[in-house]
């Protein structure tokens, strides 16, 4: 058998010239890694300040807070996968984030926030809620600007915790569908899910199951062509009640 012409030089080369090969290699090596730690370590990669945009009730401190990067972290320590997560977490205020790092140490934060749409009575306190069912916050009825549901329990009110029940969802898409100048003081929700609005007067309009809701909000919108007045308007002046059960033919009656 036969040794291949790269077999044979090396072994006709004296061992110490081979063990200088080897620890030249090894030295190559070892510098190349150095070389890639300074790198890693140099101030290109590491954080000089957060920009905050997309908040309005989270203020940017929070927010640099909660995301727990102090001044010259080094960014690979932190993904933005994780930093996402624990700001989502902790925040149940935030919807969404968009976390990257860019040139020069930067790392940006666009935040996407939830917007409260209505309250649940919490013992003597409210907890708002976004369209999602989320409690944001706990608090007075003074706190928050937006309607009430009753009619739903809530056992405990934690922030960050989404609330379900059968009829909340409901509800909570009759809010999102309203303008802003048909927005009630109050949507009570019966033990069989069905809705009624409470304007101030005050003013009771009943819809019934949460079906053909979009209807029944054109029809509350909707102008009486005889009186050329708003039907909920009509209602207030002539203290009826507005029964938009059936949005094709609303009809009014008297309060119970």
């Amino acid at each position: 058998m036969h040794e291949l012409p790269e077999q044979a030089e090396d072994h006709a080369r004296p061992p110490g010239r081979r063990r200088w090969r080897w620890a030249a290699s090894g030295l190559a090596v070892v510098l190349a890694l150095v070389a890639a730690a300074t790198v890693l370590q140099s101030p290109a990669f590491q954080l000089q300040r957060v920009d905050v945009s997309g908040n309005e009730t989270v203020s940017a401190d929070e927010i640099r807070h909660l995301l727990g990067v102090a001044p010259g972290a080094l960014r690979w320590r932190h993904p933005v996968g994780e930093l996402r997560s624990r700001l989502l977490l902790l925040q149940p205020w935030l919807k969404d984030a968009r976390i990257t790092w860019g040139a020069g140490g930067v790392l940006t934060v666009a935040v996407t926030e939830r917007r409260p749409l209505a309250l649940l009575p919490y013992y003597n306190l409210y907890a708002a809620l976004d369209g999602d069912g989320v409690i944001l916050d706990v608090g007075r009825l003074t706190d928050f600007r937006v309607p009430v549901i009753s009619g739903v329990p809530l056992p405990k009110g934690l922030r960050g915790e989404q609330v379900r029940h059968p009829f909340l969802a409901g509800a909570l898409q009759l809010l999102a569908l309203l303008p802003g100048n048909l927005v009630p003081d109050e949507v009570a929700v019966s033990p069989a899910g069905d809705l009624t609005l409470t304007y101030s007067g005050p003013v009771a309009v009943l819809l019934g199951p949460p079906e053909r809701l979009a209807d029944k909000v054109a029809a509350l919108a909707a102008v009486d062509p005889d009186a050329r007045r708003p039907l909920l308007d009509l209602a207030r002046q002539q203290r009826k009640v507005l029964d938009l059960r059936n949005p094709a033919r609303p009809t009014f009656g008297n309060p119970h």
